[in-house]
Order: structure tokens, then C-alpha cells, then sequence
């Protein structure tokens, strides 16, 4: 009985895969699935795995993370199946099968092997990484929570391995424009346990910490070139790492890490120049010239690079902080984001400046008239349902107050509602737009300043903060 429950399973697991329909009736839905006799001969296959002891061990992370995936391999217009097991019995107990169909039936055309020490498959990927008409697969193992294995295998020449590395990640972009994916490796420094000077200026040589491009030309996948991160990184944020586009469209990587401790990041970009990989951000430092870091993308406030104005180029943010009256603090507690593209010379271009209030979820453009005549406050009401940030004409005089000229408001709560419509209040979003929560009102002191915005102005300049902006370079 678990043997036709699991086969049942599998073809109408494939059959979804295939279709992608989900119009059923309801009778449908309670129904037996039919499956084809030819997912039911895969079945078959699978199924002599399973009975010999195997398990399922599909990729851990990635966008496909499912026990038995479809992919065409070789082009041909026919898609492979391709399932995922560890037979913990065996030497090499991570195994990934090919089944491809011939007439009705499945035949395994290859069977792709850990080297043994592998604790898990942590990703794959399928991309043509030549102009032949096959895909290669790209196999990330996971040996430990430290480290991982890449390898890439060709499947029209049976299952030879093309490459076998350890890394830190991978990207495939089109980095040459060449209208081809290359194949970006990423390592970084294995910084050691014991962490004596000796050891940390070993383990940070900056040959430790690069970038590879990895190109296919006759049949093999080469490396191409490499670049170096910027010295005195500390530790890469793989997952932040981003491909996107330059100011003058030239296809870019953008790697941020750690940057002087725990407090700091850097972000370098990497872009082909003159027929090879370039970090085009590296610059001597000011003060020891012989220390090359990306000197334009250093900041110790934590706000991730994004597309903030929509126009298809990546934005880096260069956090300042704001002056504030009487303050006691030895850290700002209000940052001014400007906000900079670069070009593929490695120089940046500024788009405009933002006050980002992280704590509520929102942020706003400020105009570049304000510079050096703004100090903000928050005032938080006692008891909850409304936070402030108030923003003030100041010029940095301890003997002048502040001027009041602009506030904005988090509501939420019972009557949030009826705070948002107190006199002199207005909607920074249109009614009834994500309300189920919060609400954002602003307000505008005219007596105190002229800030030179309309409230139709402050409705344009105020956004949510996406995610995006702090899980990203």
C-alpha cells in the first residue's frame, strides 16, 4: 500500500510539474490521479532506488528544492527527470540520477556522485554555459555549515565533472555581454579558530578573498580571470551579493562584506573591462596608498544597495550623519542616505539624498536645499499608537532652537483613524491603502519655515522601505 501510495504521488507530483494547472473541479480533486504509463514507468525507476535502501535528499536552498525535477538537458525538446537520494549504505551516499525517457519508458543516463564527505546538496542549477545545445548542471555540496563544493558537470559527454572548487558563492550573469552566463566563484578568507595575528594576516592575504569568472570555450570550462576584494574585508555577505547594471548599462556584481569589524561595510563591484575581470571600485587608500580598497563604498550604518529610483541601475547608499541640537551622544542617532550610482570607470554618480527611518518602515527624499539647515527629533506619544520624527530649520547654532517645519506620523492602534484626521494632519498613503495596520500622516509647520515642499510634495517624497533595502549590498 506505501509503495502505490508513494508512486501515485510521484506522477501526479510530475504531472503538476509539467502542466501547471490547477482548474480542477472539485470531484477532480478527490479523485485518484491518472497518470500516464510513461510517469508511471519513471516511477518505476525511482522506486528501485527507494527499495534499495535509498532516501530523497533534495537541494536545501535555491529556487529548485524539489525531490525529482524536469529539465531539458540535451536540448532535444524531451525533458530528463532528475531526482535527488542518499543511499546512506554506500561510500558516496549523495547521489543525483538522470532518467531519460526512451519511447515509453526511463533509462538512468548518468548518476552524479558526492566524493563522499558531503553532508548535503545544497543547491542546483541548470545553465548553458556554451553555445553548445546542452545544459550543464552546477552542483553546489554542502560539507559542513563552513564549507562547500562546487562542481559542474556535462551531461552530452556522459557526466565528466568540468570543475570542482571550493567557494564561497556562485552567480551566473552575463558579465561579458557576450550573450552567454559565465559562471562567478566567490571565495573568501577561512578565517581560523585561533585568530593570532599570525594566522589572521595569513588567512586575510587578499588572494584569499576574490572573485573568479569562469567561461566554456571548445568544451571546457576555464578560468578565465580573477579580481581581488578589497583588503582588510573581514568576512563577504554572500547572500547580499547582487548582479545588476552600471550607469552607462555595463553588466556589474556587487560584493559587500565586513569592513573594519563587525560595524563597517564596504560593497566592491566587479565588472569585465578590457577583456577581463575587474573590481573597478579599488582605489589606494588615502592615508597608506598601498592598501587598495573601494574607498567610495565604505559606510557604518547598515542600509543595503538597491534600485532605490526604479530606473533599472543599482544604487549604493554613502550614510551620513545628521547634526542634532544638544546632542550628548557619541553616535549619530539620524542618518542622511545619499544615494550613488557608479559607472564603469568605478565613479560615483549621486541620484539624491534620503532620511531612512528604519524603526517605523519608511523613508523620505530630502531636497537638496535642506542641506546643512536640517536637525531631526522623534516624539513618541506616551502610551503607544504614534510615533514622530520631527524635522526642524537648523543651522547648527547651540544658542538658536530648532524650527519645527515638517512631521511625519507612524498611527496605529484603536483610533488611529481618528489621529490621522486631527487638524492640520494629512495622508502620506491614499485611504484605505495597507491601512489593516498602520497609517503614515505628516503635517506641515508653515509658520515656523518655508521648507519650499507643498503637501502634494511630502506625499510624493515619502516611501515604505522594502525589504530589499536591508537584506541587499
Amino acid at each position: 500500500m506505501r509503495q502505490n501510495k508513494h508512486r501515485l504521488w510521484l506522477a501526479a507530483a510530475v504531472l503538476t510539474l509539467l502542466t501547471g494547472c490547477f482548474s480542477q473541479s472539485v470531484d477532480d480533486l478527490y479523485a485518484p490521479p491518472k497518470a500516464p504509463d510513461d510517469y508511471l514507468m519513471l516511477d518505476n525507476k525511482i522506486s528501485e532506488v527507494l527499495d534499495q535502501g535509498g532516501e530523497y535528499a533534495a537541494p536545501l536552498t535555491g529556487e529548485l528544492t524539489q525531490k525529482v525535477q524536469l529539465q531539458d538537458l540535451d536540448g532535444d525538446g524531451i525533458k530528463e527527470a532528475i531526482a535527488f537520494f542518499r543511499v546512506s549504505s554506500d561510500e558516496r551516499p549523495l547521489k543525483i540520477y538522470i532518467y531519460r525517457q526512451v519511447e515509453e519508458d526511463y533509462e538512468v543516463a548518468a548518476i552524479l556522485e558526492g566524493q563522499g564527505g558531503e553532508a548535503a546538496i545544497n543547491a542546483v542549477y541548470y545553465e548553458n554555459l556554451d553555445d553548445g545545445p546542452c545544459k550543464e548542471i552546477i552542483v553546489s555540496w554542502q560539507v559542513s555549515d563552513q564549507r562547500q563544493l562546487l562542481s559542474v558537470y556535462s551531461i552530452d559527454r556522459g557526466r565528466e565533472e568540468l570543475l570542482r572548487t571550493e567557494f564561497t558563492g556562485i552567480r551566473l550573469f552575463d558579465l561579458d555581454s557576450d550573450g552567454q552566463k559565465e559562471l562567478i566563484v566567490l571565495h573568501e578568507a577561512d578565517l581560523p579558530q585561533a585568530r593570532s595575528q599570525e594566522e589572521m594576516s595569513l588567512a586575510l592575504s587578499p588572494e584569499n578573498n576574490r572573485v573568479e569568472l569562469y567561461n566554456a570555450q571548445d568544451g571546457v570550462l576555464k578560468l578565465d580571470s580573477s579580481a581581488l576584494l578589497s583588503q582588510n574585508v573581514t568576512g563577504m555577505l554572500e547572500s547580499r551579493v547582487k548582479t545588476g547594471y552600471l550607469r552607462d548599462m555595463v553588466p556589474a556584481i556587487f560584493v559587500p562584506s565586513y569592513f573594519g569589524g563587525s560595524n563597517g561595510l564596504i560593497t566592491d563591484i566587479f565588472a569585465w573591462k578590457d577583456g577581463r575581470l575587474e573590481n573597478i571600485t579599488l582605489r589606494p587608500d588615502p592615508e597608506n596608498p598601498s592598501v587598495l580598497q573601494s574607498q567610495n563604498t565604505i559606510r557604518w550604518y547598515n542600509v543595503a544597495g538597491t534600485d532605490i529610483n526604479g530606473d533599472g541601475i543599482l544604487e549604493l547608499p554613502a550614510p551620513e550623519g545628521l547634526p542634532e541640537y544638544k546632542n550628548t551622544g557619541s553616535a549619530p542617532n539620524f542618518w542622511a542616505i545619499r544615494w550613488q550610482q557608479f559607472d564603469s570607470a568605478g565613479t560615483a554618480w549621486p541620484v539624491f539624498t534620503t532620511y531612512h527611518n528604519e524603526q517605523d518602515g519608511w523613508y523620505f527624499i530630502l531636497p537638496d536645499e535642506w542641506e546643512g539647515r536640517l536637525t531631526l527629533t522623534r516624539s513618541d506619544r506616551a502610551g503607544g499608537g504614534e510615533r514622530a520624527v520631527i524635522f526642524s530649520y537648523w543651522e547648527g547654532d547651540e544658542s538658536v532652537d530648532p524650527a519645527p517645519f515638517l512631521a511625519i506620523y507612524q498611527l496605529y492602534g484603536d483610533n488611529k483613524q481618528t489621529r490621522a484626521n486631527l487638524s492640520n494632519r494629512f495622508r502620506l498613503r491614499p485611504v484605505g491603502e495597507d491601512e489593516s495596520e498602520t497609517i503614515y500622516a505628516a503635517r506641515l509647520y508653515t509658520d515656523n519655515w518655508d521648507c519650499g515642499l507643498s503637501e502634494e510634495d511630502v506625499i510624493e517624497r515619502f516611501a515604505l522601505i522594502l525589504a530589499d533595502l536591508t537584506a541587499g549590498t
